[in-house]
């Protein structure tokens, strides 16, 4: 049993309703547990009052306080730091563990959604739904073109082949594409290959595929996957989507691809061109943009919430068990 001298502090825009019922219970019976609602997060004198006794903070990236060396040095019993999200590359995790805070997050709960966001931007593209929708409201004129292409018996490349890569590829093999894969992830590799999956290098997937798609994760580096060089290297009348970070593609590059129409059409999960500089391709339907909503499902939202639930009480036995040995 944990004492009641661990204190967990939950920092989100839903408060209690973070966690399923049944896991409040369960941490409440191991630990004090404080639930702050805010919109944003807190400055460094709050995030430092608020933590002053915690042993877990759980938070999403919205409320994730910034948790430098001097905010840190103000927070000894801290030992976890608990993200409801996949991506963690904003978080200095080697400066969290020389303060003796380990990160932890949530790879798996999204997988599902963004894989088939993913295929949702591809087809999306491919049949200019999104345009016949606006042609069908009057937004753009009744003369625009909506013919696409199939997308059965094309190649789609994938670059970055974890989880949600892999999934992708499950998914697309239904629709008749074939898939190609690349990953600098040697393991990653294997395992996808082991599957099934075609791996080659990114360079040859570009050259290769009809459509590709980043799924990728971004380091802290925030290194560029498909810069200018590798945009010249996509097929003419190729499809590019993101749904990974939007630096991991050179957006700049993609722009002058699609005016040049040697890119037929480029789908990113965030908003990186704006109406004024960007209105041809927006009406043109040749840009799909849609705000990080990739992950924005009522499974994964579920799953999400009882996976955070679970981490906390998996922390909490840990520290319990550093604090034994």
């Amino acid at each position: 049993m944990v004492g009641m001298e661990d204190n967990v502090v939950v920092i989100s825009r839903a408060g209690e309703r973070s966690l399923p019922a049944e896991l409040v219970r369960q941490v409440r019976e191991r630990a004090a547990i404080d639930f702050v609602v805010r919109q944003h997060a807190p400055g460094p004198q709050e995030t430092a009052r608020l933590l002053s006794r915690a042993t877990v903070l759980a938070t999403t990236n919205v409320t994730l306080p910034a948790l430098d060396d001097e905010v840190l040095r103000r927070l000894p019993d801290l030992r976890r730091v608990v993200l409801l999200a996949t991506g963690h590359e904003h978080v200095d995790d080697e400066l969290l563990a020389r303060h003796g805070v380990d990160l932890v997050t949530l790879p798996a709960y999204a997988t599902t959604a963004v894989a088939e966001h993913a295929l949702g931007l591809v087809l999306t593209l491919a049949t200019r739904a999104h345009l016949a929708n606006d042609r069908s409201r009057g937004l753009v004129p009744t003369d625009t073109s909506l013919r696409g292409i199939e997308l059965g018996g094309r190649t789609l490349g994938i670059i970055g082949v974890g989880r949600i890569g892999t999934h992708l590829a499950r998914i697309s093999h239904g629709i008749g594409m074939q898939v190609i894969g690349s990953d600098i992830d040697a393991d990653a590799c294997t395992v996808a290959g082991a599957a099934g999956l075609e791996m080659t290098s990114t360079d040859q997937l570009l050259t290769r595929s009809d459509v590709v798609a980043v799924c990728a994760s971004t380091d802290r580096a925030h290194s560029t996957i498909v810069d200018a060089r590798r945009v010249g290297l996509l097929r003419e009348g190729a499809f590019l989507v993101n749904v990974g970070r939007p630096v991991l593609v050179d957006t700049g590059a993609v722009v002058a691809a699609l005016r040049s129409r040697r890119l037929r059409g480029y789908g990113v999960d965030e908003v990186v061109l704006d109406p004024g500089g960007h209105a041809d391709l927006l009406m043109e339907g040749r840009a799909l943009q849609t705000g990080h909503s990739a992950w924005w499902r009522d499974e994964a939202l579920e799953r999400g919430a009882t996976q955070f639930g679970q981490a906390i009480l998996d922390c909490l036995t840990e520290v319990a068990e550093e604090r034994a040995a």
